[in-house]
């Protein structure tokens, strides 16, 4: 699998060793066949060649001689729902810290990038996540200047990354609300002073980010009323150290799909609607039941 300028080579049993990592659902078929539900752990399921002259990250890693890789590596986490990493060679025989969990959330994102298609082994279509192509096109999608002039070294990409990991609701929830207000921010502190962009309420934030990346045309005040309590919410959350009832509990599990939905477009992806995100949402906004 070539991305940009690296070539990722599957280890030659790597259906083996992809079979040993963590699997919560049980897959019958499938390039590599049949896989259990089993704890696993950590796998090296390949190499990657890198080339001779490495470009420098688009994203802002804050540490020295950060190289595309890192933005890639990155992005195959995203889309795959595993900690994708690489190891020195002189640090394969010592301990991995990274989570060797599957990811709780980002799957549409993954889902977004489009299907890639080959025979199986009976001559069947066999539909995997189209990652070379897809995975190419987002960077070269980041590192325009058009992007850069937007959303900067995209940071907002790492708490969402992090948002991502299997963990308790809580965190992820809040890493999103940040990368919300984040990329409020980045829209709108051209036009406006740091103390004015600090004096904007919650609900007005993420009012902009709705509109602004299409998921409601406009914000009517029912609606803006019903984003009030949705920073009840966080708010709720951040001083008492728990959600406030079982409702709010699964508002804050679509706005963490909902996040998904900005982040596909983001990374220039039409959206995956596997998990109804916009659809649920309008109806949290139209007091309606949640499903």
């Amino acid at each position: 699998m070539k991305i940009g300028n690296y070539t990722f080579v599957p280890a030659e049993d790597y259906c083996e060793r992809y079979r040993q990592l963590q699997h919560l659902v049980a897959v019958g078929g499938g390039h590599c066949g049949s896989t259990e539900t089993t704890t696993g752990e950590h796998q090296t399921t390949g190499t990657v060649l890198v080339p001779d002259q490495a470009q420098s990250a688009a994203l802002g890693w804050g540490h020295e001689k950060a190289t595309e890789l890192d933005d890639i590596l990155l992005l195959l986490s995203i889309f795959t729902g595993r900690k994708v990493f690489v190891l020195d060679p002189d640090e394969e025989d010592g301990p991995i810290i990274a989570d060797p969990r599957e990811f709780q959330y980002g799957g549409s994102v993954g889902l977004s990038l489009g299907k890639a298609t080959r025979k199986d082994e009976w001559g069947y279509d066999d539909y995997s996540l189209n990652l070379s192509a897809g995975t190419t096109a987002v960077i070269l999608h980041i590192r325009s200047s058009t992007w850069q002039s937007i959303y900067g070294d995209g940071r907002f990409l790492f708490l969402f990354g992090s948002a991502c990991h299997r963990q308790i609701l809580e965190t992820s929830f809040l890493l999103c609300w940040t990368a919300w207000e984040h990329l409020f921010t980045l829209h709108n502190a051209p036009a406006m002073s740091k103390k004015q962009l600090n004096k904007i309420d919650a609900k007005d934030k993420i009012g902009d980010i709705i509109q602004r990346y299409g998921i409601k045309k406009v914000v009517p005040l029912p609606h803006r009323k019903k984003l009030g309590e949705l920073v009840k919410i966080r708010n709720s959350l951040v001083h008492n150290g728990m959600f406030p009832s079982v409702y709010a509990q699964e508002v804050a599990h679509i706005f963490v799909h909902l996040t998904e939905v900005v982040i596909a477009k983001i990374l220039g992806l039409p959206p995956s609607d596997v998990f109804s995100a916009e659809e649920r949402f309008g109806r949290f906004l139209n007091n309606r039941q949640l499903i």
